[in-house]
C-alpha cells in the first residue's frame, strides 16, 4: 500500500544560520508560509506568489541569486490509519532531495540526506502515529556546508565564466555537492541555483511479503532471429526474522493485452532477501529496434507473490525484446584503432542524435507534455541515439519511457562534469555508490539503454587541462569512473556497456584511434575562424564516434521576443549577449558573411534567418560527412535541446520550438540516404539504408545548371542491402565546376522517398541562381489540422520556405530543390487558421 504525500505543503526561508537544532524556532513561526505542491524547487512558489520575477527571461537571473543563501523549510500535515499502523514495515522515501537536507517526522529527527541522485528512504514504524503526522524538511543549495579546505584538490573546476555581460557564471565549489552541476551556469545556460524537494514522497506499507525488485534481460536470439530467450531476476523479500515462507510466484509476460507466457514458481522464501531467476523462451519474438531501422514494440511484465491469505502485486512495467552489444574490435589493416559501433539484434546502428541536456534551468517544473514534446520531434528528426549528459539529471521515468516507445538509444552519463571530485573522502565515496547503485537498478530494464559512462571530459581534463594546476597529481573522480563505476554496472546490468568517460579512448582520451571524441577544437573552438564556419572541415573527421561537436544558432523570432520580455532586439545590448552563447565569440555573424550576406549591419529579421540557416548548413554537412565516413558509427552533435531561451547549440528551443537548423538535420539523419563528396580527384556516392527491406532503384548522377536548360547526366541501377552503408558509385570530378552548376544524385524511380545529393563548389552567396519560378499545387486537406501539398521548381532554389506561423510544423523546410525537383510537404498547424492562400513558397535570393 502506497500513500502519496505530494500535495498540500507549506514552504517558508530562513537565514543560512537557521540550522537543523533551530527547528523548534522555525515551527512557531505563523506568518511567511505558502502552499505549494510537489515536486517543488524554491524558485516555483517564489515566481507564484509574485516574490521572484521569471529567471529565465531577460536579464532577471540576477536577481533571484539569493535563494542560494537561504534555508528552505517544508512542512506537511496528512493522516495515517490504524490498518497502516499495523503493517510491518513503513517506509517514508523522498523521490529526491537537493540537496543538503534534513527530515523530521513528529519531533524526530530521521536524517541527513546530502543527494539529489538517488531518494532518502526511512521505515518509520514507531515514529508513527495514528492520525494527524507532521513531516518537516529544511534543504539548502548546500555550498555553506564546505570551507576552502574542503576544495582545495578540486578547485580548478574547468567552466568558469566571468565577463560583463553574464557577471559570472560556474562555480569551482560545485564538485562538493551531488546536485546538478549546470545549475551554476554554464557557457549556454544562467546561474539559477536549484533547491527543494525534486521527485515525489510518498509513505508505502508492508506487511509479511513482498517483490522488491525485478531485472529483465533478453539473453540471446535465435539464429532466424524468431525466436528470444528472456531472464528474469526477482529480488523477494520475506520480512519474518527467523520463519521461512511458503509462497507461489507468478510471472506473466503480455503484448498488445494479450498474454504470452506464465509461469508459476512454488518459492520457501527465507528470511530477508530471495533471489529467484526464471528464463522464458519467447517464440516469434517481436523484435525491438532503434528509429528508422523497425518497429519498437514493447512486451508488459506482470508479476505477483501468492499465499493462500495473502496477494502482493510488482508494479507493472515495459520491456523491449532486443540484444545489445559494443563492438570494439580491431579495425582490419589496422594496428592502433578500434571499432566503437554499437550492435543492436546483431546488426551494427550507425548511432546518429544529439546531446540532451535539462530541459529547464529549473528542472523540477519540466512536464511530462513536455519531455513527449520534445522526443517526439527527435524521433521526427530521425534520432536514434540521445545521451543524456553529465552535468544534468538522470532523467525522470518519462523521458527513458518515451525512449523505449520512440526507438532512441540513451548513452547514460553518470553526473560528473568538467571537474575533480574529491573520492580521496570516504563520505564522497559513499555517496556516489550509493548513487550509482540507485540509477543503475532503476534504469536497468529500459531496452533503450544502451551505454553507461563514468563522466564528461574528466579523462581528458586528467590528460590536458588541470596539468599546470596546484593539485596536478590529483586524479579527483578516478575512483569514481574507473573502481566504482564498473563495479556496479557489472553487479546491476552486465548487459549494458561501460565506458569510463566521453571522450575516452588510446592513448589520448581525446584521440581518434579507438572510443569517442568531443570534435571541438578542429572546428567549431579553433583559433581560426575560417576553419570554425567551413563546412568543409567536418570531411577530415578520423574519429571512430564522434559523441560531442556543434554549431551556433539564435532561436526563431517568436521565442527571441519571449526571453527578450518586452526590451528592444538589439545585437549590441547587454541583454541580447546575456542570451548570447559564452563561446560564440562572433562565429554567428562570421559564417553569414561567409556564406549569405556580406553586410555590417544587419536587420534583426536578416540576422535571425541567415544565422539560423548557417547552423543547418553547418550541421547538416558534418552530419552527413561523419555519416559518409564507414569507419565511424556515431555523430551526436552538440545538443539537441536547451535549457533557456538563448543564441546556441541546439535545434529545438527551450520553448520547443524548432529552430531553421532542424529541418537540415532532419534530411541529414534520414534513414535512407545518399551523399557525395570528392576525393582524390573522383566523385564518390555513399549510399546508406537502415531499413529492413532492400531497395533496388534507379539513381541518376552528373552536373546540373542551376537554371534548369542544362543538364550532363546518365543513369544507374543499384541495389541497396538492408542495414546497409557503403560506397556505390565513383565517377571522375569535372574538371571546372562553375557557380552556377552543381553535383547531383537523385532517385528516379522514388524521387519523393530519397532527397536528392547535392555538391557544390561555392558557398551560397557566390552562386549564380535565376529566379526559381516556385510552385504550390495539390493543396488538400488530409485530416483536421493537416494539409498537403506540392512544390515544384523550374530552376536551382535554396532554402524553400512558407513563412508561416512559427509553431506550424512543417514535414520538410528550409530545403534546397533541384530544377524540375517536386516535393511534397505535409503541414500540421492544429487549431491554428491556415487557407490555401497562405501556402506561398518563397526561398533564399542572393542579396547584393
Amino acid at each position: 500500500m502506497k500513500q502519496l504525500l505530494n500535495e498540500d505543503w507549506q514552504l517558508t526561508s530562513e537565514p543560512l544560520y537557521r540550522q537543523a537544532a533551530d527547528l523548534w524556532q522555525v515551527k512557531q513561526k505563523e506568518q511567511d508560509w505558502f502552499r505549494t505542491d510537489l515536486p517543488c524547487d524554491v524558485h516555483m512558489p517564489l515566481i507564484e506568489q509574485g516574490i521572484i520575477a521569471e529567471p529565465l527571461v531577460a536579464d532577471q537571473c540576477f536577481a533571484s541569486e539569493w535563494t542560494e543563501n537561504r534555508s528552505w523549510w517544508f512542512k506537511k500535515t496528512f493522516e495515517l490509519t490504524e490498518e497502516q499502523l499495523r503493517s510491518e514495515r513503513m517506509v517514508l522515501q523522498f523521490e529526491s532531495l537537493d540537496v543538503e537536507a534534513d527530515i523530521w517526522l513528529n519531533d524526530c529527527h530521521l536524517g541527513h540526506h546530502r543527494s539529489a541522485f538517488y531518494p532518502f528512504a526511512c521505515d518509520v514504524k514507531g515514529k508513527a502515529r495514528p492520525g494527524v503526522n507532521q513531516l518537516f524538511v529544511r534543504v539548502t543549495s548546500g555550498l555553506e556546508h564546505y570551507s576552502e579546505n574542503d576544495f582545495a584538490l578540486i578547485r580548478e573546476a574547468k567552466v568558469v565564466y566571468e565577463n560583463e555581460q553574464i557577471r559570472h557564471r560556474g562555480d569551482h565549489r560545485r564538485g562538493m555537492l551531488r546536485k546538478p552541476q549546470y545549475v551554476w551556469g554554464w557557457d549556454w545556460g544562467p546561474r539559477v541555483v536549484t533547491c527543494g524537494i525534486m521527485g515525489e514522497v510518498s509513505i508505502t506499507c508492508t506487511n509479511s511479503f513482498h517483490i522488491r525488485d525485478i531485472h529483465a534481460t533478453t539473453t540471446s536470439l535465435d539464429a532466424a532471429g524468431k525466436a528470444a530467450h528472456v531472464q528474469f531476476q526477482l529480488e523477494l523479500e520475506n520480512l519474518h526474522p527467523f520463519q521461512t515462507l511458503e509462497t507461489e510466484l507468478k510471472l506473466e509476460l503480455l503484448f498488445q493485452g494479450d498474454q504470452v507466457q506464465i509461469i508459476h514458481k512454488d518459492c520457501c522464501l527465507r528470511s530477508g532477501l530471495n533471489y529467484v531467476t526464471i528464463s522464458m523462451e519467447v517464440a516469434d519474438a517481436k523484435l525491438w529496434w532503434p528509429n528508422g531501422m523497425g518497429e519498437q514494440p514493447l512486451y508488459v511484465v506482470r508479476a505477483m507473490l501468492l499465499t493462500p491469505t495473502h496477494v502482493v502485486e510488482y508494479p507493472t512495467f515495459s520491456v523491449g525484446i532486443r540484444t545489445l552489444h559494443l563492438n570494439m574490435d580491431k579495425i582490419p589493416e589496422s594496428q592502433d584503432e578500434r571499432s566503437f559501433a554499437f550492435e543492436i539484434n546483431g546488426v551494427t546502428v550507425f548511432s546518429k542524435g544529439g546531446n540532451w541536456i535539462p530541459a529547464d534551468s529549473i528542472y523540477a517544473r519540466v512536464t511530462d507534455a513536455k519531455y513527449e514534446a520534445l522526443l517526439s520531434e527527435a524521433k521526427e528528426a530521425n534520432f536514434n541515439m540521445l545521451r543524456v549528459w553529465g552535468g544534468g539529471i538522470y532523467e525522470r521515468d518519462i523521458f527513458y519511457e518515451k525512449c523505449d516507445e520512440y526507438g532512441i538509444l540513451v548513452w547514460q552519463d553518470f553526473m560528473f562534469t568538467c571537474a575533480k571530485y574529491p573520492d580521496h573522502l570516504a563520505w564522497f565515496r559513499d555517496e556516489v555508490e550509493r548513487e550509482m547503485d540507485y540509477q543503475t537498478r532503476r534504469l536497468r530494464n529500459h531496452c533503450a539503454l544502451a551505454l553507461w559512462c563514468g563522466n564528461n571530459e574528466n579523462h581528458w581534463g586528467f590528460e590536458e587541462w588541470w596539468n599546470e594546476t596546484q593539485a596536478a597529481d590529483f586524479y579527483g573522480g578516478a575512483v569514481c569512473y574507473n573502481d566504482i563505476a564498473p563495479r556496479i554496472v557489472q553487479q546491476n546490468c552486465p548487459a549494458i556497456p561501460y565506458w569510463n568517460s566521453s571522450p575516452y579512448g588510446g592513448e589520448h582520451p581525446n584521440g581518434s584511434q579507438a572510443g569517442d571524441t568531443h570534435h571541438w577544437n578542429d572546428c567549431t573552438m579553433h583559433a581560426d575562424m575560417e576553419k570554425r564556419i567551413t563546412p568543409e572541415e567536418y570531411d577530415k573527421v578520423t574519429a571512430k564516434f564522434v559523441s560531442e561537436y556543434g554549431y551556433l544558432g539564435p532561436c526563431r523570432k517568436a521565442s527571441t521576443v519571449i526571453y527578450h520580455h518586452g526590451e528592444q532586439l538589439d545585437l549590441n545590448s547587454k541583454l541580447w549577449q546575456l542570451h548570447n552563447n559564452y563561446f560564440e565569440r562572433d562565429t554567428v555573424l562570421a559564417g553569414i558573411h561567409k556564406h549569405y550576406v556580406d553586410t555590417v549591419h544587419l536587420e534583426i529579421d536578416d540576422y535571425l534567418l541567415y544565422a539560423g540557416l548557417c547552423q543547418g548548413v553547418m550541421l547538416a554537412y558534418s552530419l552527413e560527412a561523419i555519416r559518409a565516413k564507414l569507419f565511424c558509427s556515431g555523430a551526436l552533435f552538440w545538443m539537441y535541446n536547451d535549457c533557456w531561451g538563448e543564441v546556441g547549440w541546439s535545434i529545438i528551443d527551450y520553448y520547443a520550438t524548432r529552430k531553421i537548423s532542424y529541418y537540415f538535420v532532419k534530411r541529414a539523419l534520414a534513414p535512407v540516404k545518399l551523399i557525395i563528396r570528392e576525393q582524390d580527384g573522383m566523385i564518390q556516392l555513399t549510399a546508406i539504408n537502415e531499413t529492413s527491406t532492400v531497395i533496388r532503384e534507379t539513381l541518376e548522377y552528373g552536373l546540373v545548371y542551376y537554371d534548369g536548360i542544362r543538364k550532363e547526366s546518365q543513369e544507374i541501377q543499384v541495389e541497396l542491402s538492408p542495414f546497409s552503408r557503403e560506397v556505390v558509385l565513383q565517377w571522375p570530378s569535372p574538371s571546372y565546376l562553375s557557380s552556377d552548376a552543381c553535383i547531383f544524385v537523385k532517385a528516379v524511380s522514388n524521387p519523393g522517398e530519397i532527397i536528392p545529393a547535392v555538391l557544390q563548389s561555392e558557398v551560397f552567396r557566390n552562386r549564380s541562381l535565376p529566379d526559381p519560378q516556385l510552385q504550390v499545387s495539390n493543396i488538400q486537406a488530409i485530416e483536421p489540422g493537416q494539409t498537403r501539398c506540392t512544390v515544384s521548381s523550374e530552376a536551382f532554389a535554396h532554402a524553400v520556405h512558407f513563412g508561416l506561423e512559427e509553431t506550424i510544423q512543417m514535414s520538410d523546410e528550409y530545403f534546397d530543390l533541384l530544377p524540375g525537383e517536386k516535393r511534397d510537404i505535409t503541414i500540421r498547424y492544429g487549431e491554428i487558421a491556415l487557407t490555401p492562400d497562405q501556402i506561398i513558397p518563397r526561398s533564399i535570393q542572393i542579396k547584393s
